[in-house]
């Protein structure tokens, strides 16, 4: 997937747990505290060299790395604008990775600041407002069933980003207050409802929860 070439030297922004097997530097700012890592899982410092750093402002030169791999950090970031100049800056080329829309809202990691798609060839964003109404529900049956793990990850491309450039990150912010704004899911859009609606779809789906509870209480007693 990666288009890494045998003699580039790679860089990991954000390394945290997991660091790739082909990045030559790692790179994390956050080395004491695991609040913000995937399973609150310890950072990974081995013989790599490894830069404590802040993404916004990386210490290193003009165009000193061939490749740049930046996965689930774009979402976590205050100024997504500067974080993708920083990637360019310090890289020809590079790979970023995040959740999608569709990923975002059914697992909800409530430390995200940003709900991020991709719309042809530019990165779409917009502020994360709500928490996702299933809280740890699915982050619990993904570590824990393994059937459910295997349909997520056999459907990676669905609750995932992966976002490959060369020279140039298209990025844009979307101004939530625009009512005209289409927010996609996979390969379908949808578009925004107004609030009144939102409140009778809420209320829809309260009134029918209660109705099934009626339903299994009843069909304990036949």
């Amino acid at each position: 997937m990666l288009d890494i070439k045998s003699d580039d030297r790679v860089l990991e922004i954000g390394s945290g747990s997991r660091p790739r097997k082909r990045s030559d530097i790692l790179c994390d700012k956050y080395i004491e505290s695991n609040d913000e890592r995937a399973c609150g899982d310890n950072i990974v410092i081995d013989e790599r060299p490894f830069v404590v750093a802040d993404a916004l402002a990386l210490p290193f030169k003009d165009k000193s790395f061939d490749y740049v791999i930046a996965s689930h950090i774009l979402e976590h970031v205050i100024d997504p604008y500067q974080f993708v100049n920083e990637l360019m800056r310090v890289a020809k080329r590079g790979y970023i990775e995040t959740p999608s829309e569709l990923g975002e809202k059914i697992f909800g990691w409530q430390f995200h600041k940003w709900i991020v798609r991709l719309k042809d060839d530019t990165i779409m964003m917009r502020r994360r407002m709500e928490e996702s109404p299933f809280g740890e529900y699915f982050h619990k049956m993904y570590h824990n069933n393994v059937l459910f793990a295997e349909v997520v990850d056999s459907q990676f491309p669905h609750y995932y980003i992966q976002y490959q450039w060369k020279d140039t990150i298209k990025l844009l912010i979307e101004n939530d207050a625009d009512k005209n704004v289409k927010y996609s899911v996979t390969n379908k859009v949808i578009q925004t409802q107004s609030r009144s609606r939102i409140l009778i779809i809420k209320l829809m789906t309260y009134l029918l929860s209660g109705i099934l509870r009626i339903i299994r209480h009843f069909r304990k007693f036949e």
